[in-house]
């Protein structure tokens, strides 16, 4: 068995341990939850962001392309005057300064579209009529709307387009599925909205074609720094927009394929994409906000997804993919600070501990001597004078073990001197007997003598 020597300082070191142990299994989870509740707050306010451009920017395109529609609804722009149309066109384009191709296309076969150039004093004018069907010329247009040059000549019914079709089908403003365009190849769709006169009929479509390569400028301008990756995701998984250095798209010859989350060149979208796919069943399940964590590369990283509102009517998710590191790393200094500072109080307790035990222990150790002293008769009162001294419990009996010590040692020397005396005693009564026993022995020797000296005469 363990003495209480060895054991009281396990004891005390084995709760100081445990204690210690609490209390950082307690500071690292505070900090889990810190990271969690910072990493959602840094990306809840970047989606918002986000949402917030993109918002701003197809606010901005739709309000133009619901201003011509009013006009050409109310009977203030003839439909059926392409001419009148395109001034419309071109006034509206100027006035709210778009950048994005502003068309009108009826069910007669005539269409007028106004592009604005990055530079702001030039135009585009793309149109088809009677006189040019079935090709669409397209010229250049200067900023008071005059007709210049011929860019390009194409075939062209804006009546087989997708957006025409789906918006006449309809009979609502509807967004086209997204395409590539053939005048600059990013991604691009179309808010279209069918036109209707007064008693009902069907007039035609006005819309707006809206690039989706901005967007990705914007992201780029708005995440806090590269190791940030933003991107937008349709319902089914493909890609609208990425901060990543990888396309959104891929092309072979004529053919154009968008890619899927889930099959980015760009390993971190890859993955996210197969990490969203493994827990919701993909982004069409998402709801409002989540934040998911993912491993690549021996790193973790944390994707945090967030619909857009449904104020656009765009079955969009905005996602966000950030090293978990970036927030960890404060969190981990400060764990190795609060680790450092635990690991030494515990080895200044447990000296503390060693060094009470000791305290404590030796007094105890010089009354277990004191106890054995005096079994062994070799007490001696004064080794206890120290402790003696003492005004605790342990000079207490030390008090105690120093009569009770000096009693039982009077007693015994007592007990030792009567026995010697006992002894003596016993000794000259053993020697009186031997003698009174020999004399005996004499005396009857002479009458035996005086006997037989009688019996020779």
């Amino acid at each position: 068995m363990f003495s209480i020597r060895q054991m009281m300082p396990i004891v005390m070191s084995i709760q100081i341990t445990v204690a210690v142990g609490i209390t950082g299994w307690i500071s690292f989870n505070s900090g889990e939850r810190a990271v969690q509740k910072l990493t959602r707050q840094l990306c809840e306010n970047l989606n918002l962001r986000v949402e917030q451009q993109i918002n701003y920017y197809f606010e901005d395109s739709v309000q133009v392309s619901q201003a011509v529609a009013t006009a050409l609804s109310n009977g203030s722009i003839n439909p059926n005057d392409i001419n009148q149309v395109q001034k419309d066109l071109f006034n509206k384009s100027k006035e709210f300064d778009t950048e994005n191709i502003l068309f009108f296309g009826n069910e007669k076969g005539s269409m007028v579209g106004i592009d604005r150039q990055q530079d702001p004093s030039k135009f585009l004018l793309r149109i088809r009529d009677e006189s040019t069907a079935p090709n669409r010329p397209t010229y250049e247009l200067s900023s008071d709307g005059q007709r210049g040059k011929l860019v390009m000549n194409e075939v062209y019914d804006h009546r087989t387009r997708p957006w025409y079709v789906g918006a006449k089908k309809a009979g609502i403003p509807i967004w086209s599925p997204i395409f590539v365009s053939t005048v600059d190849g990013e991604l691009t769709t179309t808010k279209a909205e069918p036109i209707y006169s007064p008693d009902g009929s069907f007039q035609g479509v006005v819309g707006i074609n809206i690039s989706l390569k901005q967007i990705r400028q914007f992201m780029q301008e708005i995440r806090p720094n590269d190791k940030w990756n933003v991107f937008l995701v349709e319902s089914n998984g493909n890609l609208v927009a990425t901060t990543s250095d990888e396309s959104v798209l891929q092309k072979d010859g004529d053919r154009t394929k968008r890619f899927e989350v889930s099959q980015s060149k760009d390993p971190r979208l890859q993955k996210a994409g197969l990490s969203v796919q493994e827990q919701f069943g993909g982004f069409q399940n998402l709801q409002s906000s989540q934040i998911i964590e993912f491993e690549y590369n021996g790193e973790k990283y944390l994707v945090s997804t967030h619909k857009l509102a449904k104020n656009l009517k765009l079955d969009w998710s905005i996602g966000i993919i950030v090293p978990k590191s970036i927030f960890m790393q404060e969190i981990d200094a400060n764990n190795r600070t609060t680790f450092i500072i635990i690991a030494i109080m515990l080895g200044v307790n447990i000296l503390i501990g060693l060094a009470i035990a000791s305290w404590l222990l030796r007094p105890m150790k010089n009354l277990m001597n004191a106890a054995r002293d005096i079994e062994e008769e070799s007490f001696d009162p004064e080794e206890l004078t120290s402790i003696a001294h003492r005004q605790d419990e342990l000079g207490q009996m030390a008090r105690v073990f120093q009569e009770m010590g000096s009693t039982i040692v009077e007693r015994q020397q007592g007990m030792k001197s009567q026995l010697r005396q006992l002894r003596e005693e016993k000794d000259e009564a053993k020697k009186a007997a031997i003698a009174s026993q020999m004399g005996q022995t004499n005396s009857l020797q002479s009458i035996l003598s005086r006997s037989r000296a009688a019996r020779n005469k």
